[in-house]
């Protein structure tokens, strides 16, 4: 039996760890959020990145130490697989994390290397929201990332956006979001960087994405549309303007959430028709590097994984109980997105 009084009928490792593991940093309590945790993100120097976000995204560091040897496990890694993570957030904020791992001494390849936006297969970026979009743009581009192009505006949903997309450290693509007209008053204070609101995965087949999330998940979709790029098909996707003018290529997106009034981030899919390039799903996994996969609170996981295995969603790893730094120990599970992409669901069992 679980903590909880679950009988998982899944594999299970016996996992016993020493309660000072978390002693630098108080868990915290997820019993009321469903959805987007945190993003994961590999990375080959730890040290050098947290510092960076620090300073570009105005964050704090969380908890800083290894994760333990069932951690490695759940992601198919050898037991004795190092593992050195950092966990970066807003200061004092419980949701949006930003965690970094490092693999000591593993082979690794860049998940997304040299990608294009219309490749497609894994995780493409990241999002933020910025008040300041041109100072962060600079910012950014001062610690070593490159835009894909300067910072452009445009129309959805008959609002103004800015965004810019810019790569960096490990392949990642971070993606910079600015509301010309609204206000942020729904968004928890920050300073630099708002925490993690979206992931996008660039799909090679929008309709199958579009039933894995919303029928064999069972999500909410919270649009589907496609941007109004300016009169001069200026885009921050480094797409050739003609292109986007003519209609040779045309782009489709849809963004969804656990359950419509779930407090955890979305995951987006992005579709570029007339362009196709480089499939990187294969790479999409521990201990590659980049943007790695999406942490995913779900209540009662157990009846959730019966509901979604019965809908034909392929498990990459069974569920375990794991301890994993400022949640405590919980069940685990991880599945994988038609674009190769991990989703990890994970339920709390206890905070101590």
């Amino acid at each position: 039996m679980s903590p909880k009084g679950h009988s998982f009928p899944f594999i299970i490792f016996a996992v016993f760890f020493s309660t000072s593991m978390f002693a630098r940093a108080e868990n915290i309590d997820l019993s009321d959020r469903r959805g987007i945790q945190e993003m994961v993100v590999s990375v080959k120097f730890l040290d050098r990145v947290v510092e960076m976000y620090k300073e570009i995204g105005g964050w704090e560091v969380a908890y800083r130490g290894s994760a333990p040897a069932a951690q490695a496990v759940q992601w198919g890694l050898p037991e004795d697989t190092m593992i050195e993570q950092a966990v970066l957030r807003v200061p004092g904020l419980e949701k949006g994390y930003l965690r970094l791992v490092k693999f000591v001494d593993v082979e690794q390849v860049r998940i997304r290397s040299s990608a294009r936006p219309f490749d497609t297969g894994a995780i493409f970026n990241f999002n933020t929201l910025v008040k300041d979009l041109e100072g962060v743009f600079e910012e950014m581009r001062d610690h070593g990332f490159v835009g894909f192009a300067d910072p452009t505006y445009y129309t959805i949903f008959g609002k103004e956006y800015g965004g810019a997309m810019l790569r960096g450290h490990d392949g990642v693509v971070i993606n910079l979001l600015y509301r010309v007209d609204d206000p942020y008053a729904d968004v928890p204070p920050f300073t630099k960087m708002s925490h993690v609101v979206n992931a996008t995965q660039m799909v090679a087949d929008y309709d199958e994405n579009l039933d894995f999330f919303q029928n064999k998940l069972g999500w909410h979709m919270r649009w589907k549309a496609a941007p109004e790029w300016p009169e001069d098909g200026s885009n921050n996707m480094s797409i050739p303007n003609n292109l986007l003018l003519d209609g040779t290529v045309t782009e489709m997106a849809a963004s969804f959430i656990f359950e419509p009034d779930a407090d955890g981030g979305s995951i987006e899919i992005f579709k570029f028709t007339g362009a196709s390039g480089a499939d990187f799903s294969g790479r999409a996994h521990p201990p590659n590097l980049g943007v790695l996969m999406y942490r995913v609170h779900v209540s009662d996981l157990e009846a959730y994984a019966a509901k979604i295995i019965c809908n034909g969603v392929e498990v990459v790893r069974p569920m375990a109980i794991v301890p994993i730094a400022l949640y405590g120990s919980v069940a685990s599970m991880i599945i994988k997105a038609p674009s190769g992409v991990w989703i990890e669901l994970f339920e709390q069992q206890s905070i101590d």
